[in-house]
């Protein structure tokens, strides 16, 4: 009896072994109700705070400032296909994925963009896509049913990763939501920093999360991922 026993505990803890850490993520993602519950909850808690704004007077245009991957598109299938085929992340194979122009809406995006653009909300993307992907990456939001016209701003990467600079472009406006699934899409204080300088940066901005700052969850990739051997 307990050879029979040693033996399917070694089947089960074999067959578990066997499912990395990327597995579990990647699962997590595309079949989970409890990763689209949090995106949709992100999406209410955004419009909700849209709709408090309405109500005050601005001296400038009200703005969304919003991230693109895994904040409004969903780009599960590329990293299920790099897992896959066993492949390591690189600016060519991410290039061929966004010119396919298949990337999928995050859960609640697209009615959310489409409700703050007929309330006549500046939404202006910003991502680290590089310029160089900016048809495509466009061809794809309007696809999909996000509005973007002649006006929409798109602010891809020419260099830096640090999204700072480009948000600086934005003076004009008046800012009120900044949505992201990446600490460094809020704020220059969490870019560049290990986990623990981006918790203390986190815990000095505690009060503009669900307020300003409205995180999407990511356990795909990401700079919390520096450090983390699988």
């Amino acid at each position: 009896m307990r050879i029979i026993l040693i033996f399917f505990s070694f089947l089960v803890f074999g067959c578990v072994s066997k499912i990395s850490k990327k597995e579990h993520s990647l699962y997590w993602h595309s079949q989970s109700a409890e990763y689209k519950a949090l995106c949709i909850q992100a999406y209410n808690i955004a419009k909700a705070k849209l709709d408090k704004e309405l109500l005050k007077d601005h001296n400038k245009p009200i703005a969304i400032v919003a991230d693109l991957d895994e904040t409004v598109l969903n780009n599960t299938p590329f990293n299920e296909m790099l897992l896959e085929e066993d492949l390591t992340y690189n600016q060519d194979l991410w290039s061929t994925w966004v010119n396919k122009k298949i990337a999928t809406a995050v859960p609640g995006s697209i009615e959310f963009f489409n409700y703050a653009s007929k309330k006549n909300v500046e939404i202006i993307y910003l991502s680290n896509r590089l310029v160089e992907n900016y048809q495509p990456t466009k061809d794809n939001l309007i696809e999909l049913g996000f509005p973007f016209d002649a006006s929409t701003k798109m602010l891809l990467r020419a260099d830096s990763r640090d999204k700072e600079p480009r948000r600086n472009e934005l003076n004009d406006y008046e800012i009120i939501l900044l949505l992201g699934d990446n600490l460094g899409d809020f704020h220059q204080d969490f870019f560049g920093k290990d986990n623990q300088g981006r918790w203390d940066a986190t815990i000095k901005y505690k009060d503009d999360f669900g307020e300003k700052f409205i995180l999407f969850p990511n356990l795909i990739y990401g700079n919390w991922e520096e450090g983390f051997e699988e």
